[in-house]
């Protein structure tokens, strides 16, 4: 068994290889292909759909460990978060959106409570997308124990009117033969049903693309890490923002 420092290490390295000089991110319409199930929300996000539709704005939250924070990619104007706020902007036009990121590597759900709580008073998000779950696995945490940390955050943004997207781990081959992710996402999904927040099912996705060979990150050339980390994240954010954009259109006019 992998030790549990040198896993996380690994990890890290995963989710912040080294940038390369590439400048800019290529075209990603065709990596991101995937099944429709993985962008359609199974539920509606009304407190995104007000701020939207009657004030004309969204503010949204990611909250995330180091895959969210520092992803490994060229630059950061081609992390997810800031692709997301781009991406959001494109997609409800005449909208003014706004997007901040908390968090950092190591930090377990618990690390991030009071990171949430912060943001919510002093952000005053519409929405909040918190990953979370990688290091609670890898540090071998109760998974019970994880899901009602997750609980109660959902339910503290749900008090000050902000919709919950809850995103899982990477997949990552590495990861997964040293470490039992299963329980977790498990918990992840059964806090969402529970307090209707909707999940976001990046470690099926990104298995999905790396088996279909259209985004590989560990199995790409290292000097190719970076512009495949742009890809990956331009394409989180491209199912991400469908997915957010179908939550807000099932809350109705």
């Amino acid at each position: 068994m992998i030790g549990c420092r040198r896993l996380i290490a690994a990890l890290a390295a995963l989710a912040g290889v080294v940038a390369s000089p590439v400048s800019a991110v290529p075209a990603a319409a065709d990596k991101c292909a995937a099944p429709a199930e993985f962008s359609v929300a199974s539920g509606a996000l009304p407190n995104a759909a007000a701020a939207v539709k009657q004030r004309k704005r969204l503010a949204v939250l990611v909250l995330g460990t180091g895959s969210s924070t520092n992803g490994g990619t060229s630059d950061q104007a081609a992390s997810y978060p800031q692709r997301l706020e781009n991406d959001l902007a494109a997609a409800f036009p005449g909208i003014t959106v706004t997007l901040q990121t908390r968090g950092g590597r190591g930090l377990t759900a618990a690390d991030m409570l009071p990171l949430l709580v912060e943001a919510l008073d002093q952000f005053r998000p519409d929405l909040v997308v918190w990953q979370s779950g990688t290091v609670d696995a890898v540090r071998g945490l109760d998974p019970d124990g994880y899901g009602e940390t997750v609980s109660e955050g959902i339910e503290k943004a749900l008090q000050r009117r902000a919709d919950v997207v809850l995103m899982d781990m990477q997949f990552s081959r590495f990861s997964r033969a040293a470490v039992n992710y299963g329980p977790f996402r498990q918990a992840l999904d059964t806090a969402a049903l529970a307090h209707g927040a909707l999940s976001f099912p990046r470690y099926e996705l990104m298995r999905y693309w790396a088996a279909a060979g259209q985004i590989d990150v560990e199995r790409a050339p290292r000097p190719k890490w970076a512009a495949e980390a742009d890809a990956l994240h331009a394409c989180i954010a491209k199912k991400l923002t469908e997915l957010i954009r179908d939550g807000i259109r099932q809350a109705g006019p």
